[in-house]
């Protein structure tokens, strides 16, 4: 029994100081200070936004619309120099649209057969006046045969050019351009003819030859060169004005002339119209709206040259005197609406004034109404709107 309590007493003394040992590791050491708790941690204080500038809203619409929408007001803020953006952003605009017809896609061309319309009634026009003219050239008396080649003229006329034209793309210009051929043709021919006094007959033969001529003539140019409305129409002005101003001056210069001169004074002016109305064609690119506000001047300035005469004189008047009033007043109208429709056929680079201004003038000097924008105003220290003001006259200089 002595080695069981010698063993008992020996894992006694090794379990206390199993204990003691693990309780001293256990407690901290006496000599280090206790540490306070840790702080709870505290977010930094995030700095107030500044504050919203009210032009950001135009630059937000130009950038959204690609510089469509807003440019005048960007303009305005640039003049007023308050905002450092607004200078370049309008510079850089400006030139983005001027840009942007340039590199814009062509679109597809249209196959243009507006002046099918136009053949088709011209023809058929043509059509009777060659059977009134084979009447005079055969003389045909009956009462009944009469009417028959008008009536086949006025058939073939019509179902010619719808066949013609069913399958063949035909422009206005083209259209016109033939149509040109046949009336000038058949005028001056008639012009001259009766000039050199010709019996009825010859003058109906001259004016259907020279028609059908000058109309195959037409035909030809159409085809081959294909020119504009506007082009046509200038030359059609040169033919109806310069015969009308050829008339008006020998009446004013050669009263007593005889019938048969002024028929040749006729059929020269309307050769020498022809010839100018070709001239300007190939010089200028005039449209067709443009040259038609022309003739307006043409008419209007030579009917009032002759009602102010007319109320000046009296009837007691010469016949000279209202030629000359009349051809003074056609020179007068015609110079003032080509300077008045000058910019006419000028490409618009931008709508109204580049000014957001009531009344605004543009870089090249023309005076336009415009829209004006608000301009807003803000108090001392640039934080809120108090008001808004609007351009009633602004521009470049």
């Amino acid at each position: 029994m002595r080695p069981c309590r010698r063993a008992l007493v020996a894992i006694s003394v090794v379990s206390v100081w199993f204990a003691l040992e693990t309780a001293a590791r256990a407690e901290p050491p006496a000599s280090a200070p206790a540490l306070p708790p840790p702080a709870p941690y505290a977010a930094p204080v995030a700095a107030p936004p500044p504050p919203a500038d009210p032009h950001d809203e135009v630059l937000r619409r130009l950038l959204r619309s690609g510089c469509r929408d807003g440019l005048p007001e960007a303009r305005a803020l640039a003049s007023g120099g308050e905002v450092t953006w607004a200078d370049t952003v309008s510079r850089l605009c400006g030139e983005i649209l001027r840009a942007a017809p340039a590199l814009a896609p062509a679109p597809r061309a249209r196959v243009d057969r507006d002046g099918r319309g136009t053949m088709v009634i011209s023809s058929t026009l043509y059509g009777i006046w060659v059977g009134i003219a084979t009447d005079v050239l055969f003389t045909i008396d009956d009462q009944r045969g009469i009417i028959l080649p008008p009536l086949i003229g006025m058939g073939a006329g019509l179902g010619l050019s719808l066949l013609l034209t069913g399958d063949h793309p035909l422009t206005n210009g083209q259209a016109w351009t033939i149509v040109t051929g046949l009336e000038y043709g058949s005028a001056n021919g008639a012009l001259w003819a009766g000039a050199f006094d010709f019996s009825a007959t010859t003058v109906v033969g001259a004016t259907l030859a020279t028609g059908v001529g000058a109309g195959a003539i037409g035909l030809l140019v159409a085809q081959k060169m294909s020119p504009s409305q506007g082009d046509v129409e200038v030359v059609r002005s040169g033919l109806l004005w310069g015969t009308l101003g050829g008339l008006l001056t020998m009446l004013t210069v050669a009263t007593d002339g005889s019938s048969q001169s002024y028929l040749r004074g006729a059929g020269v002016s309307m050769d020498l119209g022809l010839l100018g109305g070709l001239a300007l064609a190939a010089s200028f690119d005039v449209s067709r709206n443009r040259d038609l506000i022309i003739d307006a001047g043409f008419l209007g300035g030579g009917f009032a040259g002759f009602g102010l005469t007319w109320l000046v004189e009296g009837a007691s008047n010469t016949g000279r005197g209202y030629a000359a009033g009349a051809l003074g007043g056609m020179i007068v109208g015609a110079v003032t609406t080509i300077y008045l429709t000058r910019h006419m056929d000028d490409p618009d680079e931008e709508s109204g004034p580049t000014v957001a201004a009531l009344l605004g003038r543009d870089a090249r000097g023309r005076w336009s109404w415009g829209t004006p924008g608000p301009t807003p105003v803000l108090d001392g220290l640039g934080r809120r709107i108090i008001g808004a003001t609007f351009t009633a006259l602004g521009g470049n200089f």
